[in-house]
């Protein structure tokens, strides 16, 4: 039955699909499949307006009280140029209150303990959150006895999944 149906079902949809396919004209159809290319008009690609002259073309004049880095001297910026410490400190040597504030704060955090440290390996951890399981989590296969039993069983010609897998079981973590 379920042959019958697929046998009925795909000249159907084939039949179905050139029925639609009709409906296109050969132009569409051949740009819907990427055989013809249509190339842009470019006249019509801009989207914004061309850019406009600006109504003059003078600078803005600085006023009296800014501080120009033209205004310094010439061998100030040589030495900048030479040694950019030179810039971050300012003639004087000494650093900004704002430089202080960060190296200070910066240094804060490197002497904070790392948070971000796993904990030691077999702490437990997995094994309290899965409060569900009442203390019985599965064991870890152990790979001696894994590998003993899977030699075993090739050499006796048996499958390999024939026997029980030996596990290792965690240690209790009682007093005695």
């Amino acid at each position: 039955m379920a042959r019958r149906v697929s046998t009925l079902i795909s000249p159907l949809l084939l039949l179905g699909g050139c029925f639609l396919l009709s409906g296109c004209s050969g132009n569409e159809a051949a740009r819907a499949f990427g055989l013809e290319r249509s190339l842009p008009d470019e006249y019509t690609v801009t989207t914004r307006a061309p850019l406009s002259m600006p109504p003059s073309d003078e600078l803005v004049k600085p006023s009296k009280g800014d501080d120009h880095r033209q205004d310094e001297s010439e061998r100030l910026q040589a030495l900048e140029t030479l040694s950019p410490d030179v810039a971050l400190r300012g003639t004087n040597g000494d650093t900004s209150e704002g430089q202080t504030i960060l190296v200070n704060e910066a240094t804060e955090a490197s002497d904070a303990p790392d948070r971000g440290e796993l904990g030691e390996a077999g702490s437990g951890f997995v094994q309290e959150l899965m409060f569900w399981k009442g203390g019985k989590a599965g064991g870890v296969v152990d790979a001696d006895g894994e590998n003993r039993r899977l030699k075993t069983n090739a050499a006796l010609g048996n499958s390999p999944t024939k026997g029980v897998t030996p596990t290792q079981h965690p240690k209790g973590s009682g007093l005695f």
